[in-house]
């Protein structure tokens, strides 16, 4: 692995470690959750039932259509940073009105929507009252978002990636110190005011550095009807992640699998999360920079640095999961109300969808290349066919032949798997110099590394004494830590002989 310029090595790592730190506090809380409430009782199910409501939500309409639409435009301003704040302004009070209406009419509409998403909840009425509490959380998750997208076309990364540790903090320290009192509806409003602190830790600093928020309201900004022609295309490509979750509880209802399939799905996010956005996420406005440029080489040779960097740390990981899930799943959950059982049924799930982890990485990449080109068609497509695959196969498995959880986490996997395909070669066929030689055998080679540590890490593991339902937290972590160790070195030493190559170019336009 080389490259020619550190400093965008430096920022990514940089990045990455501020997701890891917030991916770990999200573990954190995710495994106070399941010590504290456990999986497969009527609070627990209903708790996350109605957690997913809000937020999926606002993922299916403006979480990616705030980013997708908004760091484009902002971009295309050239230098004119006044336009460009005052763009920011008009949109981040458009969003607010936006996502005020749609916390009102969840408020209203909770009951109905409680019985769509989990219909199978033992208390729905619990789930009701929790999920009227954390609606109005997406006002302020919408007006995080938007100022994500300044500080990101700023070039300011860092703080971004950190806010949603400080957010994981905040449900850390009442799980502490509060949800004795306070029980399961103060943690309701702990999740509200945490997505509050998000959008204060990134409001104050741009204030302070000269952004102005302004009581102006039109529709009749340019710019603005050109990011908004951008939204339902964006949104609609957006469907796949949290239609997986509500489609995931949807069917897991039924067998008393809503907790465990979240505890299953949310550490397979948190795990590749860690490992693709920080990526994504620095590449997006310089590949937005070099589509408004029209610089079609550099805009290749991002696009390359982009999939081979993702690649390059999610297939290990992919193979360190499929191996030692187990291990994974209790060292995290195992403890308090999460039983044995709990920790066995999301383990399986989890191996199964880790799976899709590459399909995840090009689904995420693939769409910032388009969007960046102000091209929303191919990842809407994307998305449709991975929404319809995974609710066919759900259906089938679940009420055609009454099969379990592991069917829907094989569906996850294969949805996503369908809408990545699909992607990479639409990408391929608008980007005639993709696909070169030299790309394709660095992807070869990583996988085949990565198929060299796997073997390696099925004999270790096999080898060592793995009981992890029965040993203990410091047990599990030897073995998780003795046999990946193993398998990293190999598939390190394995890149380095087959030469694999990452180079990052030099200048603010290339990743």
């Amino acid at each position: 692995m080389s490259e020619t310029n550190t400093k965008p090595i430096r920022t990514i790592a940089f990045m990455m470690g501020a997701t890891m730190l917030s991916k770990v506090l999200g573990l954190v809380r995710e495994m106070m959750l399941a010590s504290a409430y456990g999986a497969g009782n009527a609070v627990a199910e209903a708790f996350s039932g109605a957690l997913s409501v809000p937020s999926t939500f606002f993922d299916i309409l403006f979480s990616a259509a705030i980013l997708g639409c908004f760091i484009p435009v902002y971009n295309s301003f050239k230098g004119n940073t006044k336009e460009a704040d005052d763009f920011a302004g008009l949109f981040f009070n458009i969003i607010s009105l936006l996502t005020g209406v749609l916390a009102l009419a969840g408020i209203l509409f909770a009951e109905p929507l409680i019985n769509l998403v989990t219909p199978g909840l033992e208390d729905p009425a619990l789930a009701v009252t929790i999920v009227r509490i954390l609606f109005p959380m997406i006002i302020f998750t919408g007006m995080a978002y938007t100022l994500v997208g300044v500080m990101q076309s700023k070039g300011r990364f860092l703080l971004p990636a950190l806010i949603s540790s400080i957010s994981n903090l905040g449900v850390i320290l009442y799980f502490l110190f509060l949800n004795r009192y306070f029980d399961i509806y103060g943690l309701a409003v702990a999740y509200v005011l945490s997505w509050l602190i998000q959008f204060l830790t990134l409001a104050v600093p741009l204030v302070k550095n000269g952004f102005r928020f302004r009581a102006v309201l039109t529709f009749k900004n340019p710019y603005l009807r050109t990011a908004l022609r951008m939204v339902p295309p964006i949104m609609i490509g957006s469907w796949l992640s949290p239609m997986t979750i509500l489609i995931g509880k949807h069917f897991s209802s039924y067998f008393n699998g809503v907790a465990t399939f979240n505890y299953a799905n949310q550490t397979y996010i948190m795990i590749a999360g860690i490992l693709v956005y920080s990526i994504c996420n620095y590449v997006f406005p310089a590949l937005s920079r070099l589509a408004d440029e029209g610089n079609e080489l550099q805009f290749i040779s991002t696009i390359h640095s982009g999939v081979k960097c993702v690649m390059f740390l999610i297939i290990p990981c992919m193979f360190a999961v499929m191996v030692l899930g187990r291990e994974i799943v209790s060292i995290l959950y195992l403890r308090g109300e999460y039983t044995a059982q709990n920790a066995y049924d999301t383990a399986m799930a989890l191996q199964i969808i880790s799976i899709a982890m590459p399909a995840y990485g090009i689904l995420e990449i693939g769409n910032r290349v388009f969007y960046a080109e102000k091209k929303t068609l191919y990842p809407m497509l994307a998305s449709g066919v991975g929404v319809v695959v995974l609710l066919v196969l759900s259906a089938v498995c679940v009420r055609g032949f009454s099969m379990g959880l592991a069917s829907v986490a094989a569906a996850v996997a294969a949805s996503q798997a369908a809408g990545a395909l699909l992607l990479t070669i639409a990408i391929v066929k608008k980007n005639k110099g993709l696909l070169t030689l030299s790309f394709g055998l660095d992807i070869i080679k990583m996988v085949g590394s990565g198929l060299i540590s796997f073997a390696l890490m099925t004999l270790v593991y096999r080898w060592l004494d793995n009981r992890p339902f029965e040993t203990g937290v410091l047990h599990n972590i030897t073995v998780c830590l003795i046999t990946f160790l193993c398998g990293g070195i190999v598939y390190l030493l394995s890149v380095k002989i087959t030469k694999v190559k990452i180079t990052f170019k030099k200048g603010k336009e290339a990743a």
